[in-house]
């Protein structure tokens, strides 16, 4: 007799296989639905293959001479519509143009004027607006076919400097008649992202201005809608009647910029070209009709020509001049030079104003701090002691002649100083010339009043022998009396330097 024990094993074994019979029985059972459902899917698929199997047999088969076919009497034909007709080509693109420099840009128009070739001119001209390209073409046309203008020297196309974002280029006019240029055409181009650099603006000389209206009368025609071109822009008299006479001359541009203009006044930038210009050439003349004297003495103008000079600076090629405040009134300039001969570069300020935006503009100002700290560095390369531009003890500015140790004779620079000075008393007869002699502090006190005397007085026969009135000019000998610099250093021992400075004769026109 089984235990207790064993029988209730014996069943939970029992009971443990049962679940698995049970999931075995049902994948048998699964596995004969399947087979009989797909066998019968087969047997559906070769039954209905048969036929087609047999229809193709028979096509294969020499079929038996067919019966006559009764043939249908013909019917109207159908009338097939007519294909469209092909759609125009496309308008030709644009021609784009991708200059990597502003610089490139003005040499690539000046060829293109000096060349003759006016439409390509015409199309640089329009690159950012080509709907401009007609105008341009006329007045290219009339300014170089009719009137026989001339573009200058490829070399002296330039970069005039910065305004905002635009940068101002410079191409070089002949008249007609002439063989050198007197005039300029200016571009203000800026910088686009896809294409380059580009054309915004296009300044005419005012000697141009009547030329550029008769251009645009020329692209008008009587059947173009009143105060409209045949393009549909604005004709030069609509333009005139909106706008300002004698400044926008074309149709305006997208935005409403004009592409050509004339304008009656140099802008700022143009205006302070041209004066930092005449500064360079040593033209003091030129330079002194556009300042305000009551606010820059006419010692320092003469300086920084004598500075120029010495110097042998020239403006930068790139970004020579840099507007920093443009309003309609007021503008700063801020002028970069360069000497080759010092390896220097530096720079200066131009304080520009004027009364209203119609009025000229006019020179009140000069910071030159920059520029006669740099030059006074490196002036001994050039054997001209310090810088020709002094502040006097007794207040002002002055110019400054220097001398050797207890000589009364000029130094070699000194000629070209005096010639600038004489050219400044020989454009104004009623203004006089007071100049006073220096010396150092060695020697007793009679003698250097003799030897500042002696050196006045060298000054005033040299500007005598520059076509100087002698009445003009009032000499001084001052001794030691006056001195820039200290003779003596700290210590109380001797500063060469120092007395070496005080070694002058001093020029003044302010008085």
């Amino acid at each position: 007799m089984k235990s207790p024990q064993v029988e209730r094993h014996r069943l939970e074994s029992g009971n443990s296989k049962a679940p698995i019979l049970v999931i075995l029985s049902a994948l048998l059972l699964s596995a004969a639905i399947f087979f009989l459902f797909t066998k019968r899917k087969l047997d559906t698929a070769n039954s209905d293959a048969a036929p087609a199997a047999t229809a193709a047999s028979q096509a294969s088969t020499p079929a038996s001479p067919a019966a006559p076919v009764t043939v249908a009497p013909p019917t109207e034909p159908t009338t097939i519509p007519a294909p469209p007709p092909p759609a125009p080509p496309p308008p030709p693109k644009p021609q784009t143009f991708g200059f990597a420099r502003p610089g490139d840009l003005g040499t690539q128009m000046a060829k293109a004027l000096a060349g003759g070739d006016l439409e390509q001119a015409a199309k640089m001209a329009a690159m950012g607006d080509p709907t401009q390209e007609a105008a341009a073409k006329a007045i290219l046309d009339k300014i170089f076919k009719e009137m026989g203008y001339k573009v200058g020297p490829e070399d002296q196309v330039k970069i005039l400097g910065q305004v905002g974002n635009a940068t101002r280029l410079s191409i070089p006019l002949i008249k007609p008649g002439e063989t050198l240029p007197s005039l300029s055409l200016q571009l203000d181009v800026e910088r686009d992202q896809k294409t380059g650099w580009k054309i915004t603006q296009f300044r005419l000389p005012k000697e141009l201005e009547t030329s550029v209206a008769e251009a645009m009368k020329q692209i008008t025609t009587p059947a173009a809608t009143p105060g409209t071109t045949t393009t549909g822009q604005p004709t030069a008299a609509a333009l005139a009647a909106a706008g300002q006479a004698g400044t926008a001359m074309t149709p305006a541009k997208k935005g409403g910029t004009p592409l050509f203009v004339v304008e009656e006044h140099a802008d700022a930038l143009g205006f302070a070209s041209s004066f930092v210009t005449a500064l360079l050439n040593h033209d003091f003349s030129t330079a002194r009709k556009v300042i305000d004297a009551s606010k820059v003495p006419p010692e320092k103008l003469a300086g920084l020509c004598i500075v120029f000079e010495e110097g042998e600076y020239a403006l930068k090629q790139s970004k020579p001049l840099i507007i920093t405040v443009a309003s309609p009134n007021v503008s700063w300039v801020i002028a970069q030079v360069e000497s080759e001969s010092l390896q220097q570069s530096t720079e200066f300020g131009v304080e520009l104003q004027r009364d209203t935006e119609d009025a000229p503009w006019q020179v009140v100002g000069l910071n030159l701090s920059e520029l006669l700290s740099s030059f006074s560095q490196v002036a001994a390369k050039l054997g001209v002691p310090y810088t020709p531009i002094v502040q006097n003890p007794k207040g002002g500015e002055s110019l400054a002649l220097y001398f050797e140790y207890d000589q009364a004779v000029l130094h070699p620079r000194a000629q070209k100083q005096l010639s600038i000075v004489a050219e400044m008393l020989k454009s104004d007869s009623k203004r006089k010339l007071y100049i006073t002699g220096h010396t150092d502090a060695m020697g007793t006190d009679d003698y250097n009043i003799r030897l500042s005397q002696g050196r006045a007085k060298t000054v005033k026969e040299q500007l005598a022998a520059l076509g100087v009135p002698p009445e003009q000019v009032v000499t001084e000998g001052l001794g030691k009396a006056v001195p820039l610099s200290p003779n003596q250093k700290a210590d109380g021992s001797d500063d060469p330097e120092g007395r070496s400075r005080n070694r002058r004769a001093e020029i003044f026109l302010d008085f």
